[in-house]
């Protein structure tokens, strides 16, 4: 493969220059298409020192020399360059992927791209890092004369001759084949007589003009060509012919047949064109890394879900996108052994972290690259971002608890509550018919405990059927205030403070009175048992508008909520409190009630640091 870029960039310059070009005008916006060219025909030996020569300094030299004379400064212009070098890994790709000498796969091939760039994108983004104010012209460089060539037969190639009065004064065997055309027939015969499709072609005329006028080497490509009913694309070349005295007596012509190769390079175009959309306009992240497992290539859906942009985790390893532990330091080396052992790696659930510090969920997929003497080459990694997968997943699952307790409540219900109220009335009756106070005593936590599960049966029961409170607009601020009434006179919160902040005017909600009040209620509850005890405990309760929905928060300072138990205490039944202070239906209750006016709770606490239940409703537009 090495040999086939050194090829490449020899003998392909030209066409690989003007391919070039055409991926870096986006980059270059400012400049005009003469400029893209010249950017690009000069860097072209920057990279030629680097790849074919092994020349690091004289490169970056080079580099200078182009960032002076294209640039206002080093440092803009560096970021350009470092682009239109990654970017020329994609013109080599379909240059190379088409050659008998570097049939591999592509990724792998692309792969042993980016490990040649790699040292000499790093060498520029470290060079510029600060601003470096270069202070030196660049090297004229004297145009090159080509030889005069008496003589030259290849397949598709041609070589001829003409004066100054545009006369054909020598005819190559080559021209001979190419054109079917012999020698002896065209001899003194005027260009455009024997090629008339020359006529029409100004370009090539001006050309040709310019070179028997005065010194020039002129290089025109594509030029379209009609020999009987074959048509063919032929590159052109016009190289002045000089006297003693320097001046021009005439001019060569080289003329090559690239009619297949301009198709090969069509075909190879869209095929670069189809691999780079693939990699690029993928729903998921592909990275791929080499055999050090650093990062070679990073494509769009990469920098949508990391943040990331290529030149900044190009050459970085894998584990710049995942947390900054030890375990995940383990586990990253883990993959790093399994792919190069078993060539296939996939995880479900991966915890990432993306440039913001956001948790990213990804289902990721590792497979190992190799080259044709099966040695290892590196990696591809595609992640799947499933961070909303398994929220939704958790919502069925949370959905399906729900569904499950409502077809059991009815029932429960029953069954629980026709014998309980026998008890009951059997306990009432005993507590009157004796005096004994110890029995008495007994017989008042029997009904006590009866109570208590008669409210748990009244929750099911209220879940289980239909709603048939009255639904109507309501004023949450008018709710607040009528729970701080309640709520005042309750033990738990005697001692303690409480604030509100209640905004003016935030508009009003469709629901029903009393189940938003029972919401506020457990809730406020539930904040005055976690700041029992606590003598300087604050209640807050906190309404405003944000548009959409009609907000309150109600926050306390108690002992606040254990991370790993906050996705739980909306399921049923799950309390934290001790036995026999809470039945673990509050909460379950409250988001049910709200699920049900299309409104929603979130939750913030941390432990020790108390917690603060955000509601949010719905706003109605008028």
């Amino acid at each position: 493969m090495r040999d086939s870029l050194k090829h490449i960039l020899l003998d392909r310059s030209d066409a690989l220059a003007t391919a070039w070009k055409e991926r870096v005008i986006p980059l270059v916006g400012d400049f005009s298409d003469g400029e893209a060219s010249g950017f690009v025909h000069d860097l072209l030996p920057a990279v030629n020192l680097f790849l074919v020569d092994k020349k690091l300094q004289p490169a970056l030299k080079h580099i200078d020399a182009v960032l002076l004379k294209y640039f206002r400064s080093s440092r803009e212009g560096a970021d350009v360059v470092a682009g239109a070098l990654l970017i020329l890994r994609y013109v080599l790709l379909g240059e190379m992927s088409g050659r008998k000498d570097c049939v591999v796969n592509n990724l792998q091939l692309f792969s042993f791209l980016n490990d040649q760039f790699h040292p000499l994108i790093v060498a520029v983004a470290e060079t510029y890092q600060q601003s470096k104010k270069v202070n030196r012209l660049p090297d004229d460089f004297a145009p090159t004369c080509v030889a005069n060539m008496q003589s030259l037969k290849f397949a598709g190639v041609g070589f001829f001759i003409i004066d100054k009065y545009e006369n054909i004064i020598y005819w190559s065997p080559g021209a001979e084949d190419l054109f079917g055309l012999t020698a002896q027939s065209v001899l003194g015969q005027n260009i455009y007589t024997i090629l008339p499709d020359w006529r029409g072609n100004s370009h090539l005329k001006i050309l040709l003009k310019s070179a028997l006028q005065q010194q020039a080497e002129k290089e025109l490509l594509s030029v379209r060509q009609h020999v009987g009913k074959k048509k063919f694309v032929l590159d052109v070349k016009i190289v002045s012919m000089l006297d003693a005295a320097q001046n021009p007596v005439g001019c060569s012509v080289l003329v090559h047949d690239v009619t297949e190769l301009k198709s090969r390079e069509s075909e190879l175009h869209r095929y670069e064109q189809y691999f780079e959309n693939i990699l690029n306009d993928a729903a998921d992240a592909i990275i791929l890394l080499n055999e050090q497992d650093h990062i070679t290539m990073w494509n769009k859906a990469a920098a949508m879900v990391f943040g990331y942009k290529e030149e900044e985790v190009f050459g970085k390893p894998l584990s710049i996108i995942f947390p900054d532990t030890t375990q995940a330091k383990a586990n990253l080396a883990e993959m790093d052994e399994a792919v190069r052992e078993y060539g296939v790696l996939r995880r479900d659930h991966i915890q990432a972290v993306a440039r913001d510090g956001r948790p990213v969920l990804v289902a990721l997929t590792r497979t190992r690259l190799r080259n044709q003497n099966e040695d290892y080459i590196g990696s591809s990694v595609i992640l799947r971002d499933v961070t909303q997968q398994d929220q939704l997943r958790q919502q069925v699952v949370q959905s399906e608890k729900l569904s499950a307790v409502g077809t059991l409540a009815a029932g429960i219900a029953h069954e629980v509550g026709t014998p309980l109220t026998s008890i009951s009335s059997l306990t009432q009756i005993l507590q009157l018919k004796t005096d004994d106070p110890e029995f008495k005593e007994k017989l008042a936590v029997i009904q006590q405990s009866i109570e208590r599960i008669s409210r748990t049966v009244r929750t099911l029961v209220d879940f289980s059927r239909p709603a048939t409170e009255k639904i109507e607009s309501i004023y949450l601020n008018n709710v607040v205030e009528h729970v701080l009434r309640i709520i005042k006179y309750d033990k738990r919160l005697k001692h303690q403070k409480i604030t509100t902040s209640l905004e003016p005017n935030i508009g009003m909600i469709r629901a029903s009175f009393d189940q938003v009040l029972q919401v506020f209620i457990n809730i406020c509850l539930n904040a005055a048992d976690a700041m029992e005890g606590k003598k300087d405990g604050v209640l807050e309760l906190k309404t405003w508008n944000n548009g959409s929905y009609i907000c309150a928060t109600i926050k306390d300072n108690g002992t606040g909520i254990p991370p790993k138990t906050q996705r739980l205490i909306f399921d049923p039944f799950y309390t934290t409190k001790e036995n026999g202070k809470g039945t673990g239906l509050g909460l379950w209750v409250s988001y049910n009630i709200l699920k049900s006016f299309s409104g929603h709770v979130k939750v913030e606490s941390s432990p020790g640091q108390g917690a603060a239940f955000t509601i949010m409703l719905p706003r109605l537009e008028s």
